[in-house]
């Protein structure tokens, strides 16, 4: 399902995120014969008796040290919709996997464990959703049949977080006492919660999943991945980020700025008439050009663009701004520095301050990149994929950034 609603599922390392997952796609009937297999086998092994996590948890290391190392997407469907869950780390150690899994998603669920105060990976977790604008944000309070489903305990727990949101600025009307072991209130309501008035867990990202479709509504945004010769003509090949596009239409290709026409919509050989976001497809200019790999077709005539750009940016490594940064926006790459470092929060630490001269691990700051080559970008609010991006050095990713 090409326009499923991408959802990171995000909390403390302990508090259920892979179980959540493994149950909603089983009892979406979402899964293959061999992966429910594969839960039983494991399960013995392991000596439980069925261990959802162990579908999302692919890796064998972290099957015997019962954590999530590394990103993991699972697709999820039910009568009306599909969702793809990215399960994400939640060590502080494993920040950088947590936050490039977190950038492409357009909403998110915040597992916590209902039978814990509030803990610093799940303030961490918090932070990073806040940092990368995700505001479709989902509290699920796991681990309710623990306590025996008592509506104080969920209360209880459900506090804390609203004081959290309340205090760095997200608003959210979902928090669902769930057993994510047990399936309550995950693909339907639970009869264990009759003090619970609210949606299942699958109702709510149902009524989430139209966010998706607004893409379609936007501006057309095209970054150039490659280009291939037919018959002499140069074809240019990349996903739609937002928008529509039709065959005569008028376009432009930046950083040049070079008005042209769509000549052809090319799609596995054969011609389309018109396409949309996220469609992949191959576009012939009328006129053509030497263009490649980071330049943008789109049809916005203003889209110019920009050798400075003021920026937030959430550190995985510590960063200098001597350094020499590679910066990565959509399929554009060129190397860049901080020229300034405006003020600052820790996430780690809880610390703000005006300025700095260094950055440190798990700080988010203002800052100000300065480009070796023109880059052509948008405001997070205004085309997200345009308006995040990483920065590298030797190949690492050190920060992940968006354009305010």
């Amino acid at each position: 399902m090409k326009n499923a609603l991408k959802v990171v599922v995000a909390g403390e390392v302990d508090a259920g995120k892979s179980t959540l997952i493994g149950r909603l796609l089983y009892d979406t009937d979402s899964l293959h014969k061999t992966a429910m297999e594969e839960i039983f086998q494991a399960s013995r092994i392991n000596g439980n008796i069925l261990e959802f996590a162990y579908l999302l948890d692919g890796l064998e290391e972290e099957r015997r040290g019962q954590l999530t190392i590394d990103t993991t997407q699972a697709f999820c469907r039910n009568a009306k919709s599909g969702f793809w869950f990215i399960d994400v780390p939640g060590h502080a150690e494993l920040l950088k996997n947590m936050l490039c899994g977190s950038s492409y998603s357009q909403a998110a669920i915040l597992v916590t464990d209902a039978t814990k105060s509030l803990e610093d990976g799940t303030i961490r977790h918090i932070n990073v959703l806040k940092f990368l604008g995700i505001e479709q944000i989902v509290v699920v309070l796991n681990k309710l049949d623990i306590l025996n489903f008592s509506k104080d305990a969920f209360e209880r727990a459900k506090g804390e977080i609203s004081a959290l949101f309340d205090t760095i600025g997200i608003k959210t009307k979902y928090f669902i006492p769930v057993s994510a072991r047990q399936g309550d209130n995950l693909a339907k309501k639970s009869a264990k919660t009759p003090w619970y008035k609210g949606p299942s867990l699958i109702s709510v990202l149902c009524s989430l999943e139209g966010i998706n479709k607004s893409e379609k509504k936007r501006g057309f945004y095209f970054p150039i991945q490659d280009v291939y010769l037919r018959k002499g003509e140069s074809v240019f090949v990349g996903t739609i980020l937002s928008g529509k596009i039709r065959r005569k239409e008028a376009v432009y290709v930046s950083p040049e700025g070079k008005a042209d026409k769509i000549k052809a919509i090319r799609v596995f050989g054969r011609n389309k008439l018109s396409a949309e976001a996220p469609e992949s497809i191959g576009l012939e200019l009328a006129r053509g050009g030497s263009f490649g790999r980071g330049q943008i077709i789109s049809k916005d005539g203003e889209f110019s663009a920009s050798v400075e750009i003021t920026a937030k940016i959430l550190c995985v490594h510590s960063i200098n701004p001597q350094d020499k940064l590679f910066f990565s926006c959509a399929t554009q790459q060129t190397l860049c520095s901080i020229k300034q470092i405006n003020k600052f929060f820790s996430i780690s630490a809880g610390v703000i301050s005006d300025s700095k001269a260094s950055l440190d691990k798990e700080d988010v700051a203002e800052v100000l990149i300065t480009v070796q080559e023109p880059v052509v970008v948008k405001r997070f609010c205004q085309v997200e994929a345009l308006g995040r991006f990483v920065l590298r050095k030797d190949r690492e990713i050190v920060a992940a950034g968006i354009i305010t």
